[in-house]
């Protein structure tokens, strides 16, 4: 993670209090994937789930990770298994903790016999309470939302007294202060915590912390649009992305202009990979979206151009649509465009890799996101031949940022 996010705290401070080295990733896993000599002596990796499946799937962990700490995001059991296959891995510790409640609030060692991953119990100095709405505890095992109390605990939402006040609460358990965390949970038999959704329309993705709401927001202020709702869908590659479910005004509404529309006022972390048009949004009886009936995006042609023409071509297209789940690529579209972003980028270089037998730098997919211009720089196929690597381009710090 970034070293201006509050994760980083525990991983610069808490290695060297006890004496170790930290090893500072310049473009986080991209450079691990890309550079593993750097990283052989590495004994603890932290970072978050779907940075760490993109490492398995690259061969990437670290040969003497012994610890691995995730944070950040859901952890699913499949991929602490996968974890604990790997064969120096000793623990996999599933950390849970917002912001507003510096660093980590809640911890669990991980067993790959769950079927489901806990995060936990508070940590030392830290108090977690899971109440009704009325701020009373609910029994063991049933659904309520988790406050937050103790030494984390910061002060508030800076110029934002209103918001504070909202979040902020005052303890009637301990004295103080909690923070309500928007987070559903519920105590297990074995003390621990399981985490089962949010409370509303936040979700988190990649470690981005994303309201839905605004998207909602922007896409519904948009003349072609007479409603919006965006909703988070696991991808088919495994990881999660934002899908936007559209009911035109008129006929029909134009993703590709959408698209530029909410890049125009959001964060590009905020714009859905993919859309699904809707002659209208379902209901529950309460007349509330029923999301749980939303459609998942289909594969889809979203070519803008000319069809890719070489054999080279051809074979980029084919890795895309594999990746990406688009059944028709064209030979100038972008792959974020495409709703690609840096950790997807990986699976695009290993495959390429391992078809041109040439170690390709991951920097390739940024510098030259069309089909056409990244078949171009790729060499002759030739499985003979002996492998080379392509020099290292400049940094790019843009389309990066979401890794």
């Amino acid at each position: 993670t970034s070293v201006s996010f509050d994760l980083s705290v525990f991983e610069i401070f808490a290695p060297l209090s006890v004496g170790g080295t930290v090893v500072l990733a310049p473009d986080n896993v991209l450079d691990v994937i890309e550079h593993p000599e750097r990283y052989r002596d590495v004994t603890l990796v932290n970072t978050v789930p779907s940075a760490a499946r993109e490492l398995l799937a690259a061969d990437a962990v670290p040969p003497l990770a012994r610890t691995i700490n995730l944070a950040g995001e859901p952890l699913s059991p499949e991929l602490v298994r996968a974890l604990y296959a790997h064969p120096v891995v000793d623990v996999v510790n599933n950390l849970y903790g917002p912001s507003e409640d510096t660093t980590y609030s809640t911890h669990a060692v991980t067993d790959p016999a769950h079927d489901r991953t806990p995060i936990g119990v508070p940590v030392d100095g830290t108090s977690a309470y899971v109440l009704d709405a009325s701020l009373r505890p609910v029994p063991l095992g049933v659904v309520g939302e988790l406050y937050l109390s103790g030494a984390g605990i910061t002060r508030g939402y800076h110029a934002r007294p209103g918001l504070t006040a909202e979040r902020y609460l005052p303890d009637p358990f301990g004295g103080g202060r909690m923070y309500r965390t928007g987070d559903l949970v519920r105590w297990r038999t074995d003390g621990m915590l399981d985490y089962l959704g949010r409370a509303d329309d936040q979700v988190k993705i990649r470690g981005h912390r994303i309201e839905l709401g605004e998207i909602d927001t922007v896409l519904r202020a948009h003349p072609d649009v007479a409603d919006a709702v965006v909703v988070a869908h696991q991808h088919p590659s495994g990881t999660a992305q934002l899908v936007a479910h559209v009911v035109p005004a008129a006929d029909e509404v134009d993703h590709t202009t959408l698209t530029e529309h909410l890049r125009a006022v959001l964060p590009a972390h905020f714009v859905p990979a993919a859309y699904v048009t809707l002659p209208e949004l379902p209901l529950l009886p309460n007349g509330k979206i029923d999301r749980a009936s939303l459609p998942a995006p289909a594969q889809e042609s979203r070519r803008t151009g000319r069809p890719p023409r070489t054999d080279t071509e051809r074979f980029v297209a084919d890795v895309w649509r594999e990746v990406l789940g688009v059944t028709d690529i064209g030979a100038d579209d972008d792959f974020f465009d495409l709703g690609g972003h840096s950790l997807l980028a990986t699976r695009v270089i290993s495959r390429l890799s391992a078809h041109t037998n040439v170690d390709l730098p991951l920097r390739l997919v940024f510098d030259h996101p069309t089909v056409a211009e990244l078949a171009a720089q790729l060499p002759d196929r030739s499985p003979a031949a002996a492998p080379t690597t392509i020099p290292r381009v400049s940094r790019v710090l843009g389309r990066v940022s979401d890794a």
